[in-house]
């Protein structure tokens, strides 16, 4: 549902807008912890600690993906609120170009260099081959990672943040479902939990993007819009890169305190990732209030409402 955050109660707007974003990231952050003790329990310590030890470079290159869509989202929210629906659609086009460029540039990259940069940080003989079986799959499957956060940071933009969290919940059991299939039936190991992964996030962001178009008649408009404007590419890249330097910055720090902990052995890896999966709980509402607050603030700078942006603030 399309959802106009320029007028009425901005407290309102905001804890309507969050309150779903919250479910869903506390869902997803569940499924994540069923997910690390499928691999314990079935697989062992030594593959939880590969997987484990994966987890700062994957929040580095998969943290800047996702910052990447929420920053090239921001423009839509922007026009929405301005009431410029064929810009608006002009910057969804060129944003998913944008998206496939930047999926195909990181995926070469990160597949290419991962096994070097376990090497770097430490990461103990007895598990390099499972961090690296793990780690490799997630980075063939970034161009996933851009489907679902672009088409789901679209639909955002529009004022729902709802149909989103369905999606995600629907992405989280079908991932569970495959962790146990790849697992246990087809016995691929960690490999496994890593297709289970990028599989579920397909699927959720394909049917997304088939349901968008056919419930939001504001992004549907004629050929003539869907043309590469380097207007449009410029300003998505200036808010869609330094948002996901400001994800990549934030991971350096834990990608120092991985490389540390891995000169301690496997056991103390695999500790530190049953922790960490605990501690993302507590992240949750922070990043769903920041979401929010980007869609409130997008909407309301592009239709000239400045003064509801402090007044969002404060709410």
């Amino acid at each position: 549902m399309v959802k106009d955050m320029t007028n009425g109660s901005p407290s309102k707007h905001i804890l309507g807008f969050a309150v779903p974003m919250l479910f869903g990231m506390l869902f997803q952050q569940f499924y994540n912890l069923v997910d690390t003790i499928i691999v314990g329990k079935t697989l062992g310590v030594e593959a939880l600690a590969g997987v484990g030890a994966t987890g700062s470079i994957n929040f580095m290159i998969i943290g800047f993906c996702m910052g990447v869509c929420n920053g090239f989202v921001i423009p839509v929210a922007q026009c929405f609120g301005a009431k410029k629906p064929a810009d608006l659609r002009k910057y969804v086009f060129n944003g998913y170009i944008c998206s496939i460029v930047f999926a195909i540039v990181l995926t070469l990259a990160s597949v290419i260099f991962c096994r070097r940069i376990l090497i770097i940080m430490n990461t103990p003989a007895d598990i390099i081959d499972h961090a690296y079986n793990y780690i490799v799959v997630i980075f063939i499957g970034i161009p996933t990672v851009f489907l679902y956060n672009m088409v789901s940071g679209v639909i955002r933009s529009l004022g729902d943040s709802k149909t989103p969290v369905v999606f995600l919940v629907l992405s989280s059991i079908i991932n569970v479902v495959l962790d146990f299939f790849l697992i246990l039936v087809c016995k691929m190991g960690v490999a496994g939990a890593g297709w289970a992964t990028v599989t579920s996030q397909l699927i959720s962001g394909l049917t997304c993007l088939i349901y968008m178009y056919k419930k939001y008649d504001i992004l549907k408009g004629d050929k003539s819009e869907r043309v590469l404007d380097r207007r449009f590419i410029t300003n998505l890249c200036m808010n869609g890169v330094p948002m996901g330097l400001q994800y990549s910055i934030t991971a350096i720090g834990s990608t120092i305190l991985q490389a540390a902990v891995n000169t301690l052995g496997s056991t103390y890896v695999a500790a530190m990732t049953a922790g960490s999966k605990m501690f993302n709980f507590t992240c949750c509402p922070f990043d769903a209030l920041g979401s929010t607050m980007a869609t409130y603030a997008g909407q309301n700078v592009g239709a000239a409402k400045i003064k509801r942006l402090g007044q969002g603030v404060r709410s």
